[in-house]
C-alpha cells in the first residue's frame, strides 16, 4: 500500500506540476503569476514555489485516490475525505499563489470543482453499479448452473 501511495502521489505530483505551470500559462500569459513574482521578489523563485505547490495539489489529488481502496469505509465517507483534502489543498495553494484574489473567488473556483467532481463521482457511480448488477448476474447464472448439476448427481433431473 506505501509502494502505491508513493507511486500514486509521484505520478499526480508530475502532472501537478505540469498542469499547473500550463493553466498559470493559459490564464496569464506567463508562467508565473505576476502577483506572485511581485510578493517574493523573484521569478524563479515564484516559478520554484508555484511548480512545488501544484505539484503538490496534483500528489494529493492522485494519492488520495487510494482512499476509494478503504473497503469498510462507505463510499460517501471516502468520496467526501477525497474531496475536502483536494479543496483544502487547493485553497491554500490558490491562495499562496495568487490564483484567486479574493475569498469570493475562491468560493466561485470551489464551487466549480465541487460540480466537476460530483459529476465525475455520478459517472463512476453508475459504471461501478452496471459492472456490479453485470457481476451479481454472473453470479446468479453459476448459482443456477451449480443447482442444476448438483440435482443431475442426485438423479433428481
Amino acid at each position: 500500500m506505501r509502494m502505491r501511495l508513493l507511486k500514486m502521489a509521484g505520478i499526480g505530483f508530475v502532472l501537478g506540476m505540469i498542469a499547473g505551470n500550463a493553466i498559470a500559462w493559459l490564464t496569464d500569459g506567463t508562467i508565473v503569476n505576476p502577483v506572485l513574482v511581485n510578493a517574493l521578489g523573484s521569478r524563479a523563485g515564484s516559478a520554484a514555489v508555484q511548480t512545488l505547490l501544484s505539484g503538490l495539489l496534483g500528489a494529493v489529488a492522485m494519492g488520495g485516490t487510494l482512499l476509494y481502496d478503504l473497503e469498510r469505509w462507505p463510499l460517501l465517507l471516502v468520496s467526501v475525505c477525497h474531496y475536502g483534502m483536494i479543496e483544502a489543498t487547493y485553497a491554500a495553494a490558490a491562495l499562496l499563489l495568487g490564483w484567486v484574489r479574493s475569498g469570493r473567488e475562491l468560493l466561485v473556483m470551489m464551487a466549480v470543482q465541487l460540480a466537476a467532481y460530483l459529476v465525475i463521482w455520478v459517472i463512476m457511480f453508475l459504471r461501478y453499479r452496471a459492472e456490479v448488477r453485470k457481476l451479481n448476474h454472473l453470479l446468479e447464472e453459476s448459482r443456477e448452473e451449480n443447482r442444476k448439476e448438483n440435482r443431475k448427481e442426485k438423479g433428481e433431473i
